[in-house]
């Protein structure tokens, strides 16, 4: 059984790695993929001693066909050692990469930066192993033996639990749900897998290299090997063993929806704005209906001007038309305007109490009256382009008011700032009527709009989307139907205090 998860879950990192060609999902891959091996390494040399009882046979095995397989398979000794060597030794500190790149502890900073000194110790390790290297140095010394044996052990045992502890602590220090949704599938999913290690990694490839040499290597830890097993042991063995696999199983899945699921979007939002820049003759089309209408409006005034004694009553209605087409126009290509703009950005530290400042009075330009409440840290600082980042934010301020005002309300919109881990947070949440779920799989979508087309294009938290984006930062939703949404701009941390100055 625990091949055959393990199995799975390498298809399915596979599949991520193929859609989705990031660092992380070559680690995880890796990650399986050493645990493939390990487990068939271990599999062929328990069925080669000769099974280990019918109850536990049906854990490892599935029943006998596998079991004869890998009993029939011709190998050496020697090279039945080197697989479980090369998934033993690689398993540990693929782990504890993961760990280490997944922690957000300030902390950690040093330790991330130097991550490739994880990896001398393994490999070392892992060259004493090959076959030849290791008879050399270890055939006919048993104080050798056991030293390896326990040295190894030690450091497997080591880099596995400080794995686990790592993930354990980030998961747990995590306050904001929406940063917590993220990373809890992965979590469960590493630590699962820490676990399923952990109850065979006793497996030495010694034991193989010395099947006929060392009695006592039989007995160091390998409970699998014992010739019976009391019933509450092999209980245990089999629902940590099934409960492990399971949660692995079940978390791979969901990690991989969730990156590929990220990936698809990004790519269907992509798309679709190279089909918008393509379609441009769509915005000049549609001004030039506006101007075409405003030319009609315009023909009117002369008639109504060209009267004897013009209705004053005619004159106000048509110029009142000609202002609302006006400020339209104005907007709509502003939008355009800031689309376009939005790939030329310079950041500089700025506080967030400048950058909210600016927000908020942008925002008022368009709701003179709308209440803002503001709740951060004024003196916590960001790199950020300031113009852009501001405009953006007034971007989701002024959509949070106004589906507050469709919602009937009149509560304040609030920009509230969090601190999680390595990231600033800033949240705009408001008291509208929520987001349907069809809907927020379009929100990003350039030209989608739910609100009227004649004033809203649609481009708004497209916008909002690519300004964040080009801060090495992230937008993240959450809605609930008549209660409000609240948006998530999701930025690096700033920390001067980690910047040395350079002295002349």
């Amino acid at each position: 059984m625990p091949l055959i998860l393990v199995s799975l879950l390498f298809a399915a990192s596979l599949v991520l790695l193929a859609l989705h060609r990031g660092r992380e999902e070559l680690l995880v891959c890796c990650m399986f993929g050493s645990l493939v091996i390990y487990w068939l390494g271990i599999l062929m040399f328990i069925a080669k001693r000769g099974g280990t009882g019918d109850a536990l046979d049906a854990l490892l095995f599935l029943g006998a066909p596998l079991r004869n397989a890998l009993r029939g398979a011709s190998l050496t000794l020697g090279t039945q050692g080197l697989i479980v060597a090369v998934g033993r030794y690689l398993f540990p500190p693929l782990l504890l990469t993961l760990a280490v790149r997944n922690s957000m502890n300030p902390g950690m900073g040093p330790v991330r930066g130097r991550v490739l000194a994880l990896w001398p110790l393994p490999v070392l390790t892992l060259i004493v192993y090959v076959p030849p290297v290791f008879y050399a140095v270890a055939d006919g010394r048993p104080g050798v033996q056991r030293f390896l044996v326990t040295f190894s052990r030690v450091w497997v045992l080591g880099y596995v639990i400080a794995a686990a502890l790592l993930l354990i602590y980030e998961a747990v220090s995590i306050t904001m749900r929406v940063c917590r949704q993220q990373y809890i599938p992965k979590c469960a999913m590493l630590v699962s897998m820490a676990v399923l290690y952990a109850l065979y990694c006793p497996q030495d490839p010694a034991q193989i290299y010395l099947f006929y040499r060392s009695d006592y290597m039989w007995y160091l830890g390998l409970w699998y090997l014992q010739p019976r097993l009391s019933p509450p042991l092999y209980t245990l063995v089999f629902t940590v063993s099934a409960v492990a696999g399971v949660v692995g199983l079940w978390n791979m899945f969901r990690y991989t929806r969730l990156r590929i699921t990220e990936n698809m979007d990004e790519v269907s939002l992509r798309r679709r704005f190279d089909a918008a820049s393509m379609g441009a003759s769509v915005f000049a089309h549609s001004i030039k209906n506006q101007l075409l209408a405003n030319r009609v409006v315009f023909k009117r005034l002369d008639a109504v001007l060209a009267e004897p004694e013009p209705d004053p009553e005619k004159l106000r209605g048509y110029m009142n038309t000609l202002k609302e087409t006006n400020e339209n126009l104005l907007v709509r290509v502003g939008e355009l305007y800031q689309s376009v703009k939005s790939s030329t950005i310079t950041l500089v530290p700025v506080p967030l109490g400048e950058l909210a400042d600016d927000a908020v009075d942008r925002m008022h330009r368009k709701h003179p009256d709308a209440p803002v409440s503001v709740e951060l840290d004024r003196d916590c600082r960001v790199l950020a382009d300031r113009a852009h980042l501001a405009a953006a934010l007034s971007n989701l301020l002024s959509n949070g008011w106004e589906a507050t005002l469709a919602a009937g309300r009149a509560d304040p919109v609030r920009l509230i700032g969090h601190t999680e881990r390595l990231n600033t947070v800033l949240e705009v949440r408001d008291a509208g009527c929520g987001i349907a779920r069809a809907e927020t799989r379009r929100i990003f979508e350039p030209f989608y709009s739910s609100k009227n087309s004649n004033y809203n294009w649609g481009m708004g938290l497209y916008y909002v989307r690519s300004i964040v984006r080009s801060h090495l930062g992230s937008v993240r939703m959450e809605s609930e139907r008549g209660k409000g949404t609240s948006f998530f701009v999701i930025l690096p941390r700033f920390d001067p205090g980690k910047r040395k100055e350079k002295r002349p």
